[in-house]
């Protein structure tokens, strides 16, 4: 098949596997999803305005190198050093804006914030995803099929896995107390991603398939991190809710089941069963904001604890509501 000639199918079979993964993602974060008026946004910035930056800059850059020093030297320049540096820095751009409007939204009414690990992977790989499945049409329509399969096969997860490093070190900011570690994270964070990134080019350059063992060894690594985040986030939960039992924020018997995703998922699958819709969409509501306080006591003894203590009065406000009871006050 040519490759300006695109199989329809194909394409469709290619941006299906990029909604899946971008669905999974988001699904792996397990207590506390981020949603999906954030992840979009990033994902369609992924698509669009990333993609029409490194264009232009790469372009410019390819044609200044291939002058330089001649055509196959600047691509394979323009590959290993310049690309990995505009697409990382195209892409970081949305996720610096998403914890911006995150963060203010979360202060003033309560919602999820972008904070910590898994909520760096999620914004990172959604516009990762979103810039991938552009660059792989891209690809096809200039070589062919079969370098895009390839390409949607062993690279789906290239790009996802360069910006959840920045994503990473820009989750990670409200985590630490040091203003220095606040602006060294994210810094740190964009850089490890266009090492990766350039790294990943070097070998696909010179070694060609090989770079998707480099790949291979990279999911691997994220699968630990992802473990590893997730039983910070449950011991987190089990610590911080303690005394909201005897404060009467929730009861024991949540207690026990909100640092547990199955525990809780099995919980609203009884409640379903039983035909307690009402019930089930109430206690999720309020498992929801529980672990949400849980997070942001956490938070509320790093910088800006001001804020986020005025954050956990109205959590702890919202699941009084939920459960209809009186509005107390509690300490901070």
């Amino acid at each position: 098949m040519d490759g300006g000639d695109l199989n329809v199918t194909l394409v469709g079979v290619g941006v299906l596997q990029t909604v899946v993964y971008l669905l999974f993602i988001r699904a792996i974060d397990l207590y506390e999803r981020e949603e999906l008026t954030y992840v979009i946004p990033v994902f369609l910035w992924g698509m669009t305005g990333a993609v029409v930056i490194s264009l232009f800059f790469n372009t410019l850059f390819a044609a200044v190198l291939s002058a330089v020093v001649g055509a196959e030297a600047g691509q394979a320049l323009t590959a290993i050093f310049v690309a990995p540096v505009v697409e990382e820095c195209a892409k970081g751009l949305a996720l610096l804006l998403a914890f911006v409007v995150a963060s203010v939204v979360s202060l003033r009414k309560g919602g999820i914030e972008f904070s910590g690990v898994m909520d760096g992977i999620v914004y990172g790989s959604a516009v990762g995803f979103g810039f991938a499945i552009v660059e792989d049409l891209s690809y096809y329509a200039q070589l062919g099929e079969e370098v895009y399969v390839v390409r949607r096969i062993f690279g789906g997860f290239g790009h996802a896995a360069f910006t959840s490093l920045t994503g990473i070190g820009i989750g990670l900011i409200s985590w630490v107390r040091s203003p220095f570690l606040k602006v060294l994270l994210p810094v740190f964070g964009l850089a490890a991603a266009i090492l990766m990134h350039s790294l990943f080019n070097f070998m696909g350059t010179f070694f060609g398939p090989l770079a998707y063992l480099l790949m291979l060894l990279v999911l691997l690594a994220y699968i630990f991190i992802i473990v590893f985040w997730l039983a910070v986030e449950r011991r987190t939960i089990r610590r911080e809710l303690r005394d909201e039992v005897a404060a009467g924020t929730i009861s024991a018997d949540e207690y026990a089941i909100l640092p547990t995703y199955f525990a809780r998922t099995f919980y609203y699958l009884r409640l379903i069963l039983s035909g307690r819709i009402a019930e089930w969409r109430r206690a999720r509501k309020v498992h929801e904001a529980a672990v949400n306080l849980a997070f942001t006591k956490r938070l509320s003894r790093e910088s800006y604890a001001a804020p986020q203590r005025r954050k956990v009065e109205i959590l702890r406000r919202r699941i009084a509501e939920l459960r209809g009871e009186p509005v107390l006050q509690f300490g901070s």
